[in-house]
């Protein structure tokens, strides 16, 4: 019987879905959502990035976002700190946000997150041979296996060598828009806020233990790149870090993030898209891997009947070891 992952099979099926395609409208573009999942990181506040449009009175957008990232690296540094990030990291999160009036978007982010060996390691291995990358790092561990260890001057901070998963700590948003009466028609700003609440265990890294509040900008801008049917979006803001029940007096309490997207639309119910996603260190240390972090993702929208969206594609690590090497995303949404 042939395997429905053939490679044969995903590109009939990624045609047919396409062929089925709605077309798009302005509303429905967004930056994508997703976020460092270094699993030291996840556990804080860190907002995903969001358009500078809110959703429309009395409407609701409901998704589920299903995002696996796998790394495999060792460090140390002289003045005694380890590191040892080797497994892969799983969310599950439902995402819900809602119009309440034609000045206000409330939201909220439910998420699970699993922490194990995963299944990415020999494909990855496969991947790099192919292309003709080292494989160094994943040569150095065993293949889908977990071992997440932080130690200091021969003090173990935290370790986890068995799969965990449960609930993750919880996000509540609201988004106002600014200068509505001022801005070009097609450009959009909005205010946006987030609480993340400590409704995961710290103890496995399924939340920090700590309450956490952002507030940032984002602008959505139609008109710049309009003759090549591209939209600019961008977010940057600050984040406050309350006290982590596992890393306090490593954590820092400020830390700012942004990010960039150019969305591009290749068909009338296809986007491409392109982003940076920037934030700078969590910690007080001198591990790569804890400091500041540039992340790049590629992927799309592809525009189903009846208002579905499907958000496919994968972040990848650019010049620092703070993001996983690599990770896919599938984000399933519709507006009701």
């Amino acid at each position: 019987m042939t395997s429905l992952y053939h490679p044969l099979n995903l590109l009939l099926l990624c045609i047919g879905i396409i062929s089925f395609g709605s077309k798009i409208h302005a509303e429905d573009k967004t930056p994508i959502y997703i976020a460092n999942q270094n699993p030291f990181v996840q556990i804080f506040g860190l907002p995903k990035s969001e358009p500078g449009t809110i959703t429309a009175k009395d409407k609701l957008e409901a998704g589920f976002l299903y995002y696996v990232s796998n790394n495999a690296i060792q460090d140390e540094k002289a003045n005694g700190e380890t590191i040892t990030w080797d497994g892969e990291t799983t969310q599950y999160n439902f995402r819900f946000r809602y119009g309440y009036s034609n000045n206000l978007e409330l939201g909220v982010d439910i998420p699970f997150v699993e922490h194990g060996g995963g299944f990415l390691d020999a494909i990855i291995v496969r991947t790099h041979k192919i292309l003709g990358f080292p494989n160094d790092r994943q040569n150095g561990f065993e293949q889908d296996e977990i071992h997440y260890l932080l130690t200091e001057n021969d003090v173990t901070l935290y370790e986890l060598e068995e799969k965990r998963k449960g609930l993750g700590d919880m996000r509540f948003s609201a988004a106002i828009p600014l200068f509505t009466q001022s801005l070009h028609p097609q450009r959009h700003l909005a205010f946006r806020s987030l609480l993340k609440l400590p409704s995961g265990d710290p103890k496995y890294l399924l939340g920090s233990g700590g309450t956490d509040v952002s507030m940032g900008l984002a602008f959505s801008d139609y008109q710049t790149l309009k003759g090549i049917n591209t939209v600019l979006m961008s977010n940057f803001g600050v984040t406050y870090i309350g006290n982590s029940k596992l890393f306090s007096e490593k954590q820092r309490h400020i830390v700012g993030y942004g990010g960039a997207t150019l969305d591009w639309l290749a068909l009338d119910y296809l986007e491409l898209k392109l982003q940076l996603d920037i934030h700078s260190a969590f910690y007080h240390s001198e591990l790569k891997q804890l400091g500041s972090s540039i992340q790049l993702l590629v992927g799309g929208t592809i525009h189903l009947p009846e208002e579905v969206l499907l958000d496919l594609g994968m972040s990848q690590q650019l010049m620092t070891d703070a993001t996983p090497d690599v990770g896919f995303y599938i984000l399933a949404r519709r507006l009701f």
